[in-house]
């Protein structure tokens, strides 16, 4: 395996990952401030918990129709609607910021992202053959992550000349680009069927990934959205440190993300999978125990690698599994497992922080390792090899 096999990618390629690290530098950038953001306006956790939840809950809704949707509009067109969305969601919370219209924007936000991210996975994967999809969805998420990291450097450093709402207005800058970027990708779907066939069977195939997802958007949700405040109350961290710690993981995980697919090419796709988001689930467990920030930081980063780094390996092995023209739908409605569990777990989280800084950290990792077990159980015979070169 070398470096060798990230050449020789299209322009519409390269153009989505450039759109990547765009996107992933704007959306850290606000997910990070955005807590801060209703800290300061005067929510307490259950408040901000419920701001998060129905956003992630209005998202979930629209993952129900939005693959099959993208796929009859053309998957450029979706990626398109949901970047306006997303842009307009995030106007209404910069210029009103009360909570009726931030949920308000939370709501166009979590449509926007119903309707891109799937449409963007579809597109994306259009662009390779089956054999070298692992490593463009490797490229793009090690781009995103590094963009990421950019994103969250800037969120954790610029408060200490900006207001939190002015670092969240920066925001409305890095949308924009986004929107022209896809604009000189070509369609996917653009000379073929765009009818899609849902029927039962298919429905059991998508479920076989859609329920370990569940467990883990559950999980997640319960801790991942208050770490920035969890960190800043127990330990009394800076933002700027936050920001920083944020932004090494994503460095890290990018960078890494270059190296997994030929780990993914001698282990195979389920095998890196288990044996990385498992090994992140004892360390979460540990994470409320930890007795500096320091420790924490460590535990926190380390899980986070693990928990994160197979995600193109994950999306690439799922896409293998279905054509083109039910690649939309799988994604939309993988989403919407892991989103739907989020936004659940978002609500559960805020409450269950407002009284125990150690019992989220426990049912996360729970969550987690049951996940595991299940993707195992479904797809242990049915373990795939990545592309080899012809010099491996």
């Amino acid at each position: 395996m070398s470096l060798q096999n990230y050449r020789d990618f299209s322009r519409d390629a390269w153009l989505l990952v450039v759109y990547s690290f765009i996107s992933w530098l704007g959306g850290n950038m606000a997910w990070f401030i955005f807590p801060f953001y209703l800290k300061s306006l005067g929510f307490d956790y259950t408040g901000i918990g419920i701001v998060f939840s129905l956003s992630t809950l209005a998202q979930a809704s629209i993952l129900l129709f939005s693959g099959p949707l993208g796929t009859r509009i053309g998957y450029k067109r979706a990626v398109l609607l949901g970047v306006s969305l997303m842009f307009l969601g995030r106007l209404i919370q910069v210029l009103y910021p009360t909570i009726v219209m931030l949920t308000l924007g939370g709501v166009l936000i979590g449509i926007g992202l119903a309707f891109e991210g799937p449409s963007y996975m579809a597109l994306l994967s259009g662009e390779v053959s089956d054999e070298k999809r692992h490593y463009l969805f490797s490229l793009s998420s090690a781009m995103g992550t590094i963009g990421s990291a950019v994103g969250l450097l800037l969120a954790g450093f610029l408060p200490r000349y900006l207001s939190y709402r002015e670092v969240f207005a920066l925001v409305l800058i890095i949308i924009p680009i986004r929107f022209v970027l896809v604009l000189f990708v070509k369609s996917v779907l653009a000379n073929t069927e765009k009818r899609l066939n849902i029927n039962k069977k298919l429905l059991l195939r998508i479920g076989r990934f859609a329920l370990p997802s569940a467990l883990i958007g559950l999980g997640a949700g319960v801790t991942i959205p208050y770490m920035g405040l969890y960190f800043n109350q127990r330990f009394g961290t800076s933002l700027e440190s936050i920001g920083w710690l944020f932004a090494l993981q994503q460095f890290i995980m990018g960078l890494g993300m270059f190296i997994l697919p030929m780990i993914a090419d001698r282990l195979g796709s389920v095998k890196t999978i288990v044996s990385f988001n498992g090994s992140a689930s004892f360390l979460i467990a540990a994470m409320p125990f930890s007795p500096t920030f320091m420790v924490a930081a460590f535990i926190y980063t380390v899980r986070t690698i693990l928990m994160n780094i197979v995600n193109p390996i994950w999306n690439s092995f799922m896409m293998s599994s279905f054509s083109k023209e039910e690649r939309s739908t799988v994604m939309a409605l993988n989403n919407l497992s892991w989103t739907a569990t989020f936004g659940i777990g978002q609500y559960i989280g805020g409450r269950l922080f407002d009284f125990s800084l150690t019992w989220p950290f426990l049912i996360t990792a729970f969550l987690y390792a049951i996940s595991m077990l299940v993707f195992w159980g479904f797809f242990r015979d049915a373990e795939t090899k990545g592309y080899k070169s012809p010099s491996a």
